[in-house]
């Protein structure tokens, strides 16, 4: 079986993620006839190179190709592969895939469905999914109310959720006590938050809370992991007297790391922007056994169920977010049930072996039909 993936960039984002686990998922399987096409010339994951993939990157920008030239670019990299399947990771892949799709006879899916924003009408963004969603033997989305959002149809749906690999658990590297030590933290509690720094997050939501606990306690120190464009934005709302329980990390690659200190872990989002699907930065904190309290929309209720594994809040509800990380630092058996329901969720819904199973599931069946 010979599978392309074509990808917009491989950045740092989530479906990149979830592609690389799938690749390394897929490795282990024995399937390594797998080839990676990235249009543009951004790579953030390093592991990729690890992989035993066919990588090839077309760099549009940087060459200046146009529509045209990028789309000549690709079909010959297809032609030359001549996979079995190919699965787009974005609208903007589907976009420069869909017209070869209409030439070559490989099957075809899109996984663009990792969030549950509805597309605008009249937009090409639109366009491009009824396209795909036309010409595409699945459309794959990471949580149902993002196939609902997108409209895609029922008989081309599915769900597979994010998988997380075990081997990030599990991997020798720094202990607790290290990890503070090197980033010159003394509190005994970490409250983080792993997201871009753009309008889809709702980090002054999350540094409002904050500034309401450090009101009330000295212990507890605040991360806040990602890079972007509202950095200097975010920073400013910071006066120089609580810089000292904030850091600010930029995009970290060892987030494994940052969930190892992690005692609460956050994730606001701007549901007018932004509404998640089954967002990787909270599967990740569930894996570490870490409680999230996340805002309640999008595909979240799909992970999070309130009081079991951590806490749903409304949009914007910074008092509502501060009750709750101090209702989880306060209370040690709260914290050890919500911990232990939290891996629990992970292991049971969202692990690697699952998602891997059920893509190859999906690949049998359209190479069987």
């Amino acid at each position: 079986m010979k599978i392309t993936f074509v990808l917009d960039t491989f950045g740092g984002g989530g479906k990149e993620r979830r592609c690389l686990q799938l690749i390394q998922g897929l490795n282990k399987q024995g399937y390594n006839n797998i080839q990676v096409i990235i249009i543009n010339n951004d790579i953030a994951y390093q592991e990729l190179y690890e992989a035993n993939i066919d990588l090839n990157i077309i760099n549009r920008k940087n060459k200046g190709l146009n529509v045209v030239q990028t789309c000549l670019t690709l079909y010959r990299l297809l032609k030359t592969f001549n996979p079995d399947i190919v699965q787009v990771w974005g609208v903007f892949s589907a976009f420069f895939t869909n017209p070869i799709r209409c030439f070559m006879r490989f099957k075809y899916v899109g996984s663009y469905v990792a969030n549950c924003n509805k597309p605008a009408n009249y937009s090409v963004e639109r366009f491009t999914i009824l396209v795909n969603s036309w010409l595409a033997n699945y459309v794959v989305g990471n949580s149902a109310a993002g196939i609902k959002a997108y409209g895609i149809p029922k008989r081309k749906a599915k769900v597979i959720y994010n998988g997380f690999n075990e081997e990030r658990y599990n991997s020798s590297g720094p202990k607790r006590h290290d990890i503070k030590e090197e980033m010159g933290i003394n509190a005994n509690y970490i409250v983080s938050m792993v997201a871009r720094l753009d309008d889809n997050k709702d980090h002054k939501t999350f540094i409002k809370a904050a500034k309401l606990i450090i009101k009330k306690r000295t212990d507890v120190f605040f991360l806040i992991v990602g890079n972007g464009p509202n950095l200097l934005q975010l920073q400013s709302l910071i006066s120089q007297n609580e810089r000292a329980f904030f850091n600010f990390l930029g995009f970290r690659s060892d987030v494994e790391n940052i969930l190892k200190i992690t005692d609460v872990s956050v994730l606001c989002t701007n549901p007018n922007k932004h509404k998640e699907g089954v967002s990787n930065a909270i599967m990740e904190s569930l894996a570490f056994s870490v409680p999230v309290v996340a805002t309640n929309d999008g595909g979240t209720p799909e992970i999070i169920e309130s009081g079991i594994n951590g806490f749903l809040i409304k949009s914007h509800d910074s008092e509502q977010l501060c009750e709750n990380i101090l209702q989880i630092l306060d209370d040690v058996v709260l914290k050890n049930k919500l911990s232990m329901a939290a891996k629990s969720t992970v292991d049971s819904k969202f692990n690697l072996q699952r998602m891997t199973a059920e893509y190859i599931e999906m690949y049998n069946l359209l190479i069987n039909k």
